[in-house]
């Protein structure tokens, strides 16, 4: 009883953990390359760039898990259809899909997921923000 007790408050932190780490680990985002943001959305946080979204999420269902996905966006606007992160890192050539794990069931395991989501995206944004990310995107939007 006391265990389960103890998981559930841990379980009850994990959001704000998550809340809290975005905002540090996702900041070169606005600092560095433009983003506007982070929008607070029902699960998670949108970063707004030119031509590009990038949606941070907590999913505290089960098995919690830390995932991010990377939308194209057009000139006038139209958000095309997004790619998980980790399926463009990999296709990009940056590393495994390991380098971008999700599964998040403890505070700890929380931060860390958002500093390897964030590391792995500054790793892979100069791509991104060319037209080989377009191009990144869309290939992986096929397989």
């Amino acid at each position: 009883m006391i265990s389960e007790y103890r998981r559930m408050g841990n379980r009850g932190n994990l959001a704000e953990a998550f809340r809290t780490e975005v905002g540090v680990e996702f900041a070169f985002l606005v600092e560095h390359i433009g983003f506007s943001g982070p929008v607070q959305t029902d699960s998670g946080f949108l970063f707004h760039g030119a031509g590009l979204d990038v949606e941070v999420w907590f999913l505290d269902v089960h098995e919690p898990v830390v995932t991010t996905l990377v939308a194209p966006v057009a000139s006038d606007g139209v958000r095309a259809r997004g790619v998980w992160l980790d399926e463009l890192y990999v296709l990009s050539g940056c590393g495994p899909a390991q380098d971008v794990p999700g599964w998040a069931p403890t505070r700890r395991a929380v931060l860390k997921r958002v500093r390897q989501h964030a590391a792995a995206l500054s790793r892979l944004m100069p791509q991104l923000l060319t037209a080989e990310g377009a191009q990144l995107i869309a290939r992986s939007r096929q397989g």
